[in-house]
């Protein structure tokens, strides 16, 4: 492989820099070819059916100090929305560990389960109890023996839906580990999926 084809390029830009913070990346790209706006400054998501990379938000700048300043300012924009939805958890969230769970085996089938993610797995700003606790969906990696590795699920507290790898998973948390919101979460997602009771004939509607 050369190292033309190794260059991360957002269209036509070369990638910079590019920090994660939260749920995107903040990224910085330069076209020297671009005699007009030769740095991008855009966000990069990859939480998607293939987890490739999507950027959206590009704005071009013909200054680098500016782009540096927008880029920046997006960052900026990042860490306060993190510290306001930290703001709005009332319960204590400490990181579960490889000990508090029982290990997932090759042939356990995941869907419609609670699995613990590894922390490794997270970023940095994510490693606490409420984001690795998450409700399979589906994927082929769900099910036992599969040859599949993609996963897909939501985040038990919030409800946000991510795509994981079966790898990207510690294992099932041990029944006396499960913090009293978690046992909440679940109670409630069963019920919402519970197959509602056929009315008694002749009643009203």
């Amino acid at each position: 492989m050369t190292m033309e084809q190794e260059k991360r390029m957002a269209g036509d830009y070369e990638v910079y820099q590019a920090l994660p913070i939260g749920r995107v990346e903040v990224v910085l790209g330069i076209d020297i070819t671009n005699t007009e706006k030769p740095y991008l400054v855009c966000y990069c998501s990859q939480n998607n059916l293939f987890g490739i990379d999507q950027y959206y938000g590009a704005e071009g700048y013909a200054d680098y100090l500016v782009a540096m300043q927008e880029f920046t300012k997006l960052l900026q924009w990042e860490i306060e929305k993190l510290q306001t939805e930290r703001a709005t958890i009332t319960e204590p969230m400490p990181p579960i560990q490889p000990d508090q769970c029982l290990p997932i085996k090759s042939d356990d089938d995941l869907g419609g389960r609670i699995v613990v993610t590894r922390l490794d797995w997270l970023r940095p700003e994510f490693r606490t109890a409420d984001h690795q606790l998450i409700w399979v969906t589906g994927g082929f990696g769900a099910s036992g023996n599969s040859r599949g590795r993609a996963i897909y699920a939501e985040t038990l507290y919030s409800g946000d839906e991510y795509r994981y790898n079966r790898e990207d998973l510690m294992g099932f948390l041990k029944p006396e580990h499960t913090p009293t919101w978690a046992a909440e979460k679940l109670a409630q997602r069963q019920a919402e999926q519970a197959p509602s009771k056929p009315r008694p004939r002749g009643e009203a509607r």
